[in-house]
């Protein structure tokens, strides 16, 4: 019997010794790895490829059916909305809240749907990925282009609930969210709260109703 009883106890240790070998071996919040920044950009980057080769058979609709997921899942769009409107989101309802940021999700992914809406050999090469500086990482990327210059994309992401995600993107120096909250907050100011969802809705209206390819 003492012989059983030791002989539990010590299955029971090393039980315990794999156990911690394997919490130590799992990886850490925030640590890269298949989903980290550079990766989450090269899926995202694929399927936008794939939907400019397909652009003609797709049109509009199938190009927003198809980059809606990845885009969700890599842009910090709630995180994005916020910053967007400035200091006029402390005085949003929360109903108002979620409208703006369903329709600037929405705008989102129908500027992509609309832009990326054909294919002339372009491809995207990833460039580097910085190491964190203050929670960001900077992921590059050039858009090269057969008939034109290179464009280089800067992608700000964090971690964010866990994932790599987009908060920002830099085109030659300027922050497309700066660009958008200037914009933003000075309907806001001169206008209303309206004013600014009835000016997403007529884009993302321009975008659907332009000619489909």
């Amino acid at each position: 019997m003492r012989y059983l009883a030791w002989t539990k106890s010590k299955h029971d240790l090393w039980i315990l010794v794999i156990l911690a070998i394997c919490i130590i071996m799992l990886p850490r919040t925030g640590e890269t790895g298949a989903t980290g920044p550079k990766d989450s950009i090269q899926a995202f980057n694929a399927v936008l490829l794939d939907v400019m080769k397909r652009a003609d058979e797709l049109g509009y609709a199938g190009r927003y059916k198809l980059l809606e997921p990845v885009l969700k899942d890599t842009f910090a769009f709630p995180f994005m909305g916020t910053k967007s409107v400035g200091k006029y989101w402390q005085t949003m309802s929360d109903a108002q809240r979620k409208l703006f940021l369903d329709t600037y999700t929405e705008w989102s992914i129908a500027t992509y749907a609309g832009r990326f809406d054909g294919y002339s050999g372009e491809r995207f090469d990833l460039v580097s990925e910085s190491p964190p500086v203050q929670g960001t990482v900077t992921v590059i990327v050039k858009l090269i282009q057969t008939q034109e210059e290179p464009i280089t994309f800067y992608y700000l992401m964090r971690l964010i609930d866990g994932r790599w995600s987009v908060v920002d993107i830099q085109i030659s120096g300027v922050s497309q969210l700066a660009l958008t909250r200037a914009q933003f907050t000075d309907v806001l100011k001169n206008k209303n709260y309206d004013a600014l969802i009835a000016l997403l809705k007529s884009k993302i209206a321009g975008f659907e109703n332009a000619k489909k390819k």
